[in-house]
């Protein structure tokens, strides 16, 4: 359903502040291929992974090619841009020469392994380490319902850890304010999209109670966090 502006939201779209699962140095600034900045080449093999994975996931194209080679850079683009931030580091292990780091995409599935050469074995200025881009059950993209599903669950088990991923703080914080558990009485009853956004609308059987949750569908396809913008209860 579309909610128009005489109807009072409880959340508001606000600003993506998310913080990644591994700690990732700032990446060197990239602005053409043949200078990417001061050298990494004693950087070492996880925290390069780390920071060639933030700067695909969010978007930054010019750092995700100095930190890769043309090949990986590209199976990394083609599989998404930007990569989403839902990365997280799940093992290393190592092998002639290369340090292979998989990370698991907690939001939407699928895992990508990056192959990048051990110190020392790297060119000039030690950028392009990252030889190989390879991604096993390729991660799938929520659709509004799916997400917002998600939110609801976790909200009814109490789960705040994971209402704070899929919901904006305010959301987030409207729904422990109704309730600090939602239960498991809520039924998606209805879903409408309008203005960038889906709104999927849920019943609790028990109460009669009401909820619309508002999810971005740009926030969605960008592979973001806290697609969840905005609720109203009635």
């Amino acid at each position: 359903m579309h909610i128009n502006g005489q109807k009072k939201l409880l959340g508001t779209a606000a600003a993506l502040v998310v913080t990644m699962p591994f700690v990732l140095g700032s990446a060197a600034p990239a602005t053409a291929a043949v200078s990417c900045g001061k050298s990494v080449a004693n950087v070492d093999a996880v925290t390069y992974a780390d920071r060639l994975v933030r700067a695909w996931g969010s978007g930054e194209q010019a750092a995700t090619s100095c930190y890769a080679s043309t090949a990986a850079a590209h199976a990394l683009t083609a599989q998404a841009t930007p990569g989403g931030i839902h990365w997280r580091r799940t093992g290393t292990e190592g092998a002639a020469g290369t340090i292979y780091v998989t990370y698991h995409d907690d939001a939407r599935g699928g895992n990508l392994t990056v192959g990048v050469q051990n110190v020392g074995l790297r060119g000039v200025g030690g950028w392009h380490a990252a030889t190989s881009a390879k991604f096993v059950g390729e991660p799938k993209a929520y659709g509004a319902l799916d997400w917002s599903d998600n939110l609801i669950r976790a909200w009814g088990r109490g789960d705040t850890k994971w209402m704070a991923y899929y919901a904006t703080p305010d959301v987030t914080k409207a729904l422990t304010k109704i309730s600090k558990t939602g239960g498991s009485h809520w039924r998606r009853i209805a879903a409408d999209a309008g203005a960038g956004s889906t709104y999927v609308t849920y019943k609790n059987d028990v109460t009669g109670h009401q909820l619309v949750v508002g999810v971005s569908n740009v926030g969605l396809v960008q592979g973001d966090a806290h697609a969840a913008d905005r609720v109203q209860y009635k």
